[in-house]
């Protein structure tokens, strides 16, 4: 048996891409996430983020268990048995017989048990739609999972309970999730894994786009049709997962951005998140809007936070984040990469059910090595395809004088036009630094944060001025 376990490679990229850190006055608390009072909850909502004006209203308030909150520890959540994670297309009989019961128990369950099928699809739904202002901020501003460094370890744990859960429901300490391996463009993952279309299932969803349904190969971005060729799909999808995870070589990058008590994201959707992260606002979103049903109102389930872990297959959805999370942090070609260091991120709280149905208050850095919590992933070979993906030039000469033409400013050394009004989407012309280096290689262009300020990383194409200029790849 196979298992993907972490080991840092040195390769050289090759490619040239940049990316600009544009730093955004706003005052904020420094201060972690806290555990809302699950006693205030609020109506949910979730609204269009473009086209025709649209809202809709869900109560997903949680229960509260008589007892009170307890706090993870590894001690206390020992690994019984590892849980190791397989792609979702290659499942067994077996294996899918034994989900489909689980779910079944699941769905049985009395909707206020925190267990439940509801009470679990409620828990993404409150978070990510408003269900719960933040606690000990003035002001009445939401808790928001999404769009920030949040995302990533809030999953990583929905996941962990939820997996833990399922196991215990048919006495199984050793169950584990399966994945669903969209980015694999070689052996069928880029499509709806047949175990959930099986009709009259439990994990079967009515509710989902009928023009992607098997053997449609689903895009991974809202940009992609799903109408054109199988090959024309399959290379986008190469390029998008390139972008969308290899490009992004810094935390901020890659995990979003700073989320510290009293951050107010009520204004982003899945269209304009400035704090998002590469693998969020790129391959991810591109899923859930291809997965929803577009004869339901804002594309349910998939298709909207608030209802997509309505369908199980979210659950196999987000265990491929998850994975591709690892991935990032071990298999790139320039080596090891690192999750944010932040007092204000490891020390996030969030809170979730656990198999006997006790609410229990977790940190985001507890759930940073996922081998720590037991999970593992059966190595996806198919990952060497995107990783070493070479996105073709879009023209073999310079740049630049196209893009002067086109009036592109020009961003010289500081003091003279050193900071330009240019927005936080855009393309600009920057002169290499003095210093040597490899010409095949990444770089980051960063300003240096104010002490008063909020870092707010937007995701832009530069055109450097030298020899060799291709015209880059935006995410």
């Amino acid at each position: 048996m196979e298992v993907d376990h972490p080991t840092s490679k040195m390769r050289c990229l090759s490619f040239l891409s940049f990316f600009v850190a544009i730093t955004v006055l706003a005052r904020v608390q420094a201060a972690p996430l806290q555990i809302p009072d699950l006693t205030q909850c609020e109506i949910a909502s979730a609204s269009a983020a473009a086209g025709t004006p649209l809202t809709l209203y869900f109560n997903c308030c949680l229960p509260i268990p008589s007892t009170p909150m307890v706090d993870f520890s590894f001690d206390k959540y020992q690994t019984v048995q590892e849980h190791i994670r397989r792609p979702a297309h290659t499942a067994s009989e077996e294996y899918i017989a034994k989900i489909n019961k689980a779910y079944k128990l699941m769905k049985a369950l009395p909707d206020t048990d925190g267990r439940s099928f509801k009470a679990q699809a409620n828990l993404h739904c409150s978070f990510c739609n408003g269900g719960y202002p933040q606690k000990g901020i003035s002001g009445n501003i939401p808790v928001q999972v999404h769009f920030s460094w949040l995302f990533l370890p809030w999953h990583r744990w929905y996941l962990y309970f939820h997996e833990r859960i399922l196991g215990s429901l048919i006495g199984d300490p050793s169950f584990s999730l399966v994945y669903w391996n969209w980015d694999d463009q070689v052996s069928g993952g880029n499509k709806i894994p047949e175990m959930f279309t099986r009709v009259n299932t439990s994990i079967y969803d009515e509710k989902r786009n009928p023009n992607v349904q098997p053997p449609v190969v689903v895009p991974l971005a809202a940009t992609t049709a799903y109408n054109q060729s199988e090959s024309i799909v399959t290379n986008k999808n190469l390029n998008n997962m390139y972008q969308s995870i290899v490009t992004a070589s810094t935390a901020t990058l890659f995990m979003g951005g700073a989320f510290r008590a009293g951050t107010d994201l009520s204004n982003s959707t899945v269209i304009n998140a400035p704090l998002g992260g590469g693998i969020e606002n790129g391959v991810h979103n591109g899923i859930h809007y291809y997965t929803g049903d577009p004869r339901q109102e804002l594309l349910q389930n998939m298709g909207n936070f608030a209802t997509a872990s309505r369908d199980p297959i979210f659950y196999a959805h987000h265990s491929n984040v998850d994975r591709l999370w690892n991935v990032w942090r071990f298999d790139m070609p320039d080596g090891e990469r690192f999750d944010h260091t932040d007092p204000d991120f490891l020390n996030a709280e969030f809170v979730f059910y656990d198999e006997n149905g006790q609410l229990v208050r977790v940190l985001a850095k507890d759930a940073l090595d996922s081998q720590k919590l037991g999970i593992y992933y059966k190595k996806a070979t198919s990952d060497d395809l995107w990783i070493n993906y070479d996105p073709p030039a879009k023209t073999n000469v310079s740049a630049v004088p196209a893009a002067i033409a086109s009036g592109v400013p020009y961003v010289g050394e500081s003091p003279l036009n050193g900071t330009i009004n240019i927005g936080t989407n855009f393309s600009a012309i920057v002169k290499r630094p003095i210093e040597e280096k490899p010409s095949k290689s990444l770089e980051v262009l960063a300003r240096p944060q104010p002490r008063t300020a909020q870092s707010i990383w937007a995701h832009s194409t530069l055109f450097l001025l030298q020899e060799r200029t291709e015209t880059l790849w935006p995410l």
